[in-house]
């Protein structure tokens, strides 16, 4: 396919990416890949295919130079350096899916590794670690057991990485269930019984439990990451070098979609009741997530922009990630979406806040933007100021709400970096070309999440 083609069928493709209904719930209003491919989106789609391959551990199988799969089942690890992350991340795991690169059967095998792992009411505690009643790990050795902190194996940390686990990784086992469910169209693994931390559970029940075990504001359904020493948490796994507190909008943003995930599959398992309760949640969190995370801005060629603060405590920040992945879920009200994605297509023509396709957490300026107040990790570097793939189909989606040829853009200058780097080893984890840096290559969700962002088929999941 010559260049002028190839563009042509990128821009049609973009296209099919439309402003999210004016109903309420999760919407994704794409194209399928297969039927709308570009030589571009054909290489995204490949790399994706290549490095979620190379993450593969089979069951017996051993990171050179480390440990041996001895929990009976096949896993992934981030990415294809197998040893510079050697064991089962929930979330990185979860992010694989959507895009049908891993068959039902290979989830089925996560979610059991998992829930064998998950406390009873007595909770856990490590010191003065303490696990919650019912709660879900951070990450999962090769041997089976359970790390609950950032940075930890099994000698679980020192506080550094919170005294509870990370607030996120209940909704993403919660995101592997309804995974297998639509991709099986069956709900026989949801009924059955699997082996937990507390005996053998109706996998229906471990999903719920794990769901409350997050600590909320109940009357706004938001998550709540504590500020008083000795409480701390991450409140997701991608600002786990990050301290945050007081209601933190990304784990709820994940917690509004586990919810209508959770209430769809408990509806079509006859519990009536608990869908309702349910959904009841996943509509309480949208209704507050406007008045407690969004801020006006200043017009932008005369036009109204806003974005969405990451917490309201201490990491009150400009949340370039979290604001684009609201616009892709569709859960903001219309006229809340365009501001927040005028804002983001703002930060984007501004520059700086995008470099070789991949994006920043925060703005490198501006009133809530530049650095965050604490971190573990340097300026510039890592979380706080590298720049990141994982993100990228979800800026591109809310460009593409208000201009579309911003979102062809953006596509177009990952796709070049990645071309230009792959045999170099991107995707990357992280990458700060100003600083020279490039960290951690063969990325899984700087491949396949980018590619099942942009690519998910309609989907819709109802308030």
């Amino acid at each position: 396919m010559n260049r002028c083609s190839a563009e042509h069928s990128r821009r049609a493709f973009l296209r099919t990416i439309v402003a999210s209904s004016a109903g309420i719930g999760l919407t994704h209003s794409l194209s399928s890949a297969p039927n709308a491919t570009s030589d571009d989106l054909s290489f995204l789609r490949e790399t994706a295919r290549q490095v979620l391959g190379s993450a593969s551990i089979p069951s017996g199988g051993q990171i050179p130079g480390g440990a041996k799969n001895i929990t009976g089942r096949k896993l992934r690890v981030p990415g294809g350096t197998l040893n510079y992350y050697p064991a089962f991340w929930i979330r990185d795991a979860a992010m694989m899916l959507g895009g049908d690169f891993i068959p039902a059967d290979e989830i089925e095998g996560w979610v059991r590794v998992t829930a064998a792992t998950q406390p009873g009411a007595e909770g856990l505690h490590f010191g003065r670690l303490r696990i919650p009643p019912h709660s879900i790990p951070d990450h999962i050795t090769l041997g089976g057991e359970a790390c609950w902190f950032p940075g930890a194996y099994l000698e679980q940390g020192n506080g550094t990485y919170g005294f509870l686990p990370p607030a996120d990784d209940a909704f993403y086992f919660t995101q592997m269930i309804y995974e297998h469910w639509r991709q099986s169209r069956k709900l026989a693994f949801f009924r059955s019984t699997v082996k937990t931390g507390w005996g053998e559970q109706r996998l229906a029940d471990v999903c719920v439990k794990a769901f409350d075990s997050v600590t909320v504001d109940q009357k706004l359904g938001l998550v709540l990451c504590d500020a008083a020493e000795g409480r701390t948490r991450v409140d997701w796994g991608f600002c786990d070098a990050i301290r945050k507190a007081g209601l933190c909008l990304m784990p709820s943003l994940l917690r509004l979609r586990a919810a209508l995930q959770l209430a769809a599959m408990s509806k079509a398992d006859g519990k009536f009741a608990e869908a309702r309760r349910l959904r009841a949640e996943a509509g309480k969190i949208q209704k507050t997530l406007i008045p407690t995370f969004f801020h006006d801005l200043p017009k932008v060629d005369g036009q109204t922009t806003g974005c969405l603060l990451s917490a309201t405590e201490l990491g009150r920040k400009d949340d370039v990630w979290a604001s684009a992945f609201a616009v892709w879920l569709g859960v903001l009200p219309r006229e809340t979406e365009l501001k927040v994605a005028r804002h983001l297509l703002a930060l984007y023509d501004a520059g700086g806040t995008v470099a070789e396709g991949c994006v920043r957490h925060l703005p490198p300026t501006g009133e809530f933007g530049g650095h965050w107040e604490k971190a573990s990790c340097p300026s510039d570097h890592y979380q706080n100021g590298g720049y990141w793939a994982t993100p990228v189909g979800w800026y591109i989606v809310a460009l593409q709400r208000v201009n579309s040829a911003a979102a062809d853009r953006l596509l177009s200058e990952y796709i070049a970096h990645l071309r230009a780097n792959r045999d170099q080893g991107a995707p990357w984890e992280w990458i700060n070309p100003a600083l020279k840096l490039r960290a951690n290559p063969l990325y899984g969700s700087s491949a396949g999440l980018v590619y099942i962002a942009l690519t998910t088929a309609a989907r819709q999941l109802h308030l």
